[in-house]
Parts: structure tokens; C-alpha cells; sequence
């Protein structure tokens, strides 16, 4: 079921102004079997902007909502521990959070979206580790048996039941809070699970100036309904019970920023200097106005002209394209530049469990990345672009040409 929204997520208000326009896409998170056997949503990816009230938080979001549990089935495709930097930087979150909290043994701590239990793993044996996920059972075999998991959509109920009266000192949400229709009832839901002396909540998820900034129009997919500045997670957090002590920036998924939030009553009273210094950069960036949106919008129309016209005259030349990297933002570039399997002949993937299944909307066949790698491909573009250093400095690619499509087009011959 689709559901056009009439009123903000976060603060009710029904002025939204409509801005950016991808179209109609099929859900792009989905990795279909076959062509054309099975079933898969199709709805606007069309965002509009909580605007024209003085007391209105101005979130950028998604106009229409879409069904969880198709969106997070059986075909949902992503894993983290399959990336290499994800795995990495997973790690050094959990490095960092264990310098700013000292964790005993015993002590609780839940991951929300917890995934194959990549950032679960990386704490020590004799935690209390619960993660939490409907897409669990899905990678069960991959949790080590220290760690519990709950196959389920987040509620504090849900944590309760195997938690007790528990409260957690670490609450971890990687990649997922911009995925909820009332994010304020989920932060006050992690209020009420958060330790109350030194409980800590840290959370990332794609930052919207950002995206604006490097052209990352692959980051509006249907799962991600908000696209956060940092002075919407704080109308966020004020309502919810909760203060934010941290915030740093990162190049994770074409540009995230992690935040850090504990109880307002809690024991962290410093706010980190970052905290203010970002609030007033996104003020003097115009954020509150329309202008960025726009401009964004004309730069992402201008980027699919650009692409489309170098592979059509690469290909009237002869010149074979496939890609690397079967993914819900490469699903959102593929359709928006109508990019099918008359244009890309395969994509290469390292998730076994994608392999011989196909781009949602666009069919291209997904194959093992070996294969396309010994293939003659003139081109390989690399739908994950934002880890382009990774592409780069793999021999694996040594002597591919490779299209690097966001933030501009850029084409790279792999010389190591």
C-alpha cells in the first residue's frame, strides 16, 4: 500500500512544498528472482519540504509512504558484513564508543537494525549484546551465539521482553533512523531503554546538506523517508526527552553524520563545540529557504543527461558497459536514468545471495563480481561511487576502465 503524507513526520505541519522528483520506481531495495514472476511495488520517489510556518522544523522527506514488511522481506539485499570499509568503520564506531563510556561486564547494549550482527561482534564477549532487526532470521547464521537476537521491528515492548527492567547503557542505530514514519515516538521509545545516568545513544544516517552538496540524488530511495540536517535531530531529541553531546561528519554512504544523545538528565552536561558549529553553518547554508533544493534538483537532471549521453555514444562505438555493485542507491540511479539491460549488460556482486537475481523495474542480471571481472567489459561503472578509493586501490580492478556516474561523471583507468 502506498500513502501520500498530508503533514510533516516530525512536526505536524501541512505545508509541504514538493521539490525533488525521481519518478515513478519500483521498490528499490528488492532484488527480484526472476523478471517478471514476482510482484514489486511501484510508487513516486518524490520529496517535499516542511516549510512556511515559523515554528515548523523544515524536514526534507519522502511525499508518500510504503509497506515495511515488503519493503524489509525476504528480498531485502543489503549485508554489511560483505563491505570491507563498512566492516571497518563499524569497528572504529564501536572503538570510539567504548572511549566515551566505560562498559563492564554485565552492562547492555542493543543494536537497533542490528543486520548480520557486524557491529554487535566488535564489542567484548562478556556484554549483554541484543540486537534488533526484522530482517534478522534472514542473517541468523551469521550471529555468534554470545549474541541475542530479536527478529523484529524496534519497540521498547519488544527490547523489554528479553531485557526485563535492564536499562542499556549503549543503544546503537547505524543507517535506519531515516527510515521511520514517527521518528519522534522511536527516540522516546529509546529514552525509555537508555540508561539514565550514562546511557548513550549513537545513531548515523545520510546528512542531507550533504547530499545536496555532492550531487547524491542515489541516497532517495523509498525506505529512507527523512533526510536530516542536524537542527531537525534536535527538534527530535528536545521532544524526546534527550540532548545531543556529540556530532561528527563522514564520507560513509555518500555522506553521513553520527550523532551522539544522551538523557537530558543524564550525566553528559558538555556539548561538543561541533554540536553548535554545524547548527550555524546549516543556517548560513540557506537551508530553511527553497533555493538549495532546487539547484540540487537541476544538478541531478543534469548529471543523468551527462551519463546518458557518454554511454550512448560509447555504445554506438561498440563499446560493452557492465556494472559493479547490485545495490538500493544503484536500483535508484539504474531507474531514474532508465538504465536496463539493453544498456548494462550485468552487474557484479560479491552477496552470493544476490546472484542470479535481478535489478528491480530495470532487469539486469546480477552475476557473480568474478565473472564481470573476467569478462571483456569496456566499461565497468561502479554504482557504490562514494567508495571509490576502495575501487581504486583494489588489484582486482587493475587495467578496468572505470565510471565513477555521482558526484560528477567521472571515467578512471585502474593503473596500479
Amino acid at each position: 500500500m502506498i500513502k501520500k503524507i498530508t503533514k510533516c513526520r516530525v512536526c505536524n505541519n501541512p505545508t509541504l512544498i514538493p521539490l525533488i522528483d525521481l519518478g515513478e520506481q519500483y521498490l528499490t531495495g528488492i532484488f527480484p528472482k526472476s523478471k517478471s514472476g514476482e510482484k514489486i511495488t511501484k510508487g513516486p520517489l518524490r520529496l517535499v519540504k516542511c516549510h512556511s510556518k515559523d515554528d515548523c522544523c523544515g524536514l526534507l522527506q519522502l511525499e508518500h509512504s510504503y509497506e515495511s514488511a515488503e519493503m524489509y522481506g525476504e528480498n531485502y539485499g543489503y549485508r554489511s558484513g560483505l563491505n570491507a570499509s563498512m566492516v571497518r568503520h563499524l569497528q572504529d564506531k564501536v572503538a570510539k564508543i567504548k572511549s566515551i563510556i566505560n562498559l563492564s561486564a554485565g552492562d547492555l547494549v542493543i543494536d537497533i537494525g542490528s543486520n548480520d550482527g557486524t557491529t554487535l561482534s566488535a564489542y567484548p564477549k562478556d556484554l549483554l549484546l541484543v540486537g534488533i532487526d526484522p530482517t534478522g532470521e534472514k542473517f541468523s547464521k551469521y550471529y555468534p551465539p554470545h549474541i541475542h537476537l530479536i527478529p523484529k521491528f524496534f519497540s521498547s515492548d519488544a527490547c523489554l521482553e528479553y531485557t526485563s527492567s535492564k536499562k542499556a547503557k549503549v543503544v546503537t542505530s547505524f543507517s535506519m533512523f531515516y527510515d521511520l514514519e514517527d521518528p519522534i515516538s522511536f527516540a522516546s521509545q529509546i529514552s525509555s531503554i537508555l540508561d539514565p545516568i550514562d546511557g548513550i545513544w549513537v545513531f548515523e544516517q545520510s546528512y542531507m546538506p550533504l547530499m545536496l552538496e555532492r550531487n547524491a540524488y542515489d541516497t532517495i530511495c523509498h525506505e529512507h523517508v527523512e533526510y536530516y540536517g542536524l537542527s531537525q535531530i534536535m527538534w527530535i531529541m528536545d521532544k524526546a526527552g534527550l540532548r545531543v553531546i556529540d556530532v561528527e561528519l563522514n564520507d560513509i554512504n555518500g555522506g553521513s553524520f553520527s550523532v551522539i544523545a544522551a538523557l537530558k538528565e543524564s550525566n553528559y552536561t558538555h556539548k561538543n563545540k561541533s554540536v553548535e558549529a554545524l547548527l550555524e553553518k546549516e543556517k548560513e547554508s540557506g537551508l530553511d529557504s527553497l533555493k538549495p533544493y532546487e539547484d540540487f534538483f537541476l544538478r541531478t537532471n543534469e548529471s543523468r543527461t551527462t551519463l546518458l549521453e557518454f554511454i550512448s555514444e560509447k555504445t554506438k562505438l561498440g563499446f560493452k558497459f557492465a556494472a559493479i555493485g547490485a545495490s538500493t542507491k544503484g536500483n535508484v540511479l539504474l531507474q531514474y536514468c532508465n538504465l536496463d539491460e539493453t544498456s548494462i549488460f550485468a552487474i557484479g556482486d560479491v552477496n552470493p545471495e544476490k546472484f542470479n537475481s535481478f535489478t528491480p523495474g530495470t532487469h539486469i542480471p546480477i552475476q557473480d563480481e568474478k565473472i564481470i571481472l573476467e569478462d571483456a567489459y569496456d566499461y565497468l561503472i561502479v554504482l557504490p561511487w562514494h567508495f571509490r578509493s576502495f575501487f581504486e586501490q583494489n588489484p582486482l580492478f587493475k587495467g578496468k576502465k572505470l565510471v565513477f556516474p555521482l558526484p560528477i561523471l567521472e571515467i578512471v583507468e585502474v593503473m596500479q
